[in-house]
């Protein structure tokens, strides 16, 4: 048997995106059946926008069957930067010339300076000051929208402050499974001269669609997943929602703007939309008892002529436990990029040494 009959490729287009998927088996020992070689599904699937291969294990399912008991990681240690007794005394303002405030309050919500240097301009957005926890259970679209609104606010401030750094992104890790280096739910911005790796690919798979078809590539992606139907899950306002064709995270979401293709675009109804909808989804997560993830949003600042729509992503992320922090963020598992703190020619040195 060749390799090409091994697989039963699909391969169709729909509005102009394709979508490829090949259909096999693993061959695995049964554990129910003494030990004999079994023949189980396996499906590869290729996405359309970025490229990359998702495998889908069927049958096998992490998704946890109760609720976690968060105290043990969510207890307030003895110094946190972002409690209501530190976070006035140990953040920043922004320069006056950027931000006129200083730092960009909204409801229960701050937004202040990233002190991390992850790209040329960030900021570091806080759910909540008053409390040291927010529970995904009290996400809804009030917290979200008024912490969004505030990265938002920063995103057009940077804008204006310097046009040049106009590959922008607000990103989200919550709690240590994701990444996350603090337990206070808190998300973080990028704005910057290049883009993130998979915010690169995004802008170029817009570009050559845009020259092909005249079209926007997520707006045809939306339009093909609501004909289709299976992974469409609906409309909120001017936000699409739809399941990824090949995701890279578990449970992972999409949610797509109507008609705007960059973040400093979005007005206030908009934002709104895409809180509602981005708390939508974390409800879903929580009825699904899943308590960590990590979400992208990202557009283009040559949004017009590449016919882009701002993207936010969402995936979710194993439950925490004591001691545990994965070194995966929302740089390695949405955007292809790796954040590493040494560099290789420490780790020569030292082991030269």
């Amino acid at each position: 048997m060749s390799a090409d009959e091994r697989f039963l490729v699909s391969e169709f287009s729909r509005s102009g995106i394709g979508f490829f998927e090949a259909q096999t088996v693993g061959k695995v020992p049964n554990l129910s059946d003494g030990g004999r070689f079994h023949e189980v599904p396996l499906v590869v699937r290729r996405c359309p926008i970025f490229g990359g291969q998702t495998r889908f294990v069927l049958g096998s399912k992490l998704q946890p069957e109760e609720d976690v008991d968060l105290t043990p990681v969510t207890t307030a240690p003895g110094f946190c930067p972002f409690c209501p007794d530190k976070i006035d005394i140990v953040t920043y303002p922004f320069p006056q010339d950027m931000v006129t405030e200083g730092k960009i309050v909204r409801g229960r919500s701050i937004v202040v300076p990233n002190i991390l240097s992850y790209s040329t301009y960030s900021a570091v957005g806080i759910y909540d000051r008053t409390k040291h926890f927010v529970d995904m259970k009290d996400m809804d679209a009030e917290l979200i929208g008024d912490l969004l609104g505030g990265m938002v606010d920063h995103a057009k401030a940077v804008r204006s402050f310097d046009p040049d750094a106009k590959f922008s992104s607000i990103n989200a890790n919550y709690l240590p499974p994701s990444g996350s280096s603090l337990v206070h739910p808190h998300i973080q911005s990028s704005h910057d001269y290049l883009p993130l790796s998979s915010q690169g690919r995004l802008i170029d798979e817009m570009a050559q669609f845009k020259a092909e078809t005249g079209r926007g590539i997520l707006e045809a992606l939306v339009e093909a997943e609501s004909d289709l139907k299976v992974r469409y899950v609906g409309q909120w306002g001017s936000v699409s929602i739809i399941t990824p064709f090949a995701p890279v995270g578990f449970r992972e979401v999409w949610l797509v703007s109507r008609n705007q293709g960059d973040i400093v675009d979005l007005d206030e109804s908009q934002v709104a939309d895409f809180a509602s909808a981005l708390a939508f989804v974390i409800k879903g997560y929580v009825s699904l008892n899943l308590q960590s993830f990590n979400f992208a949003m990202t557009g283009s600042g040559d949004a017009k002529e590449v016919g882009g729509n701002v993207l936010l992503r969402i995936v979710a992320r194993s439950n925490p436990s004591p001691y545990y922090r994965s070194d995966v963020t929302y740089f390695e598992r949405l955007y292809n990029e790796s954040m590493i703190d040494v560099t290789p020619e420490e780790t020569a040195s030292f082991l030269r040494g």
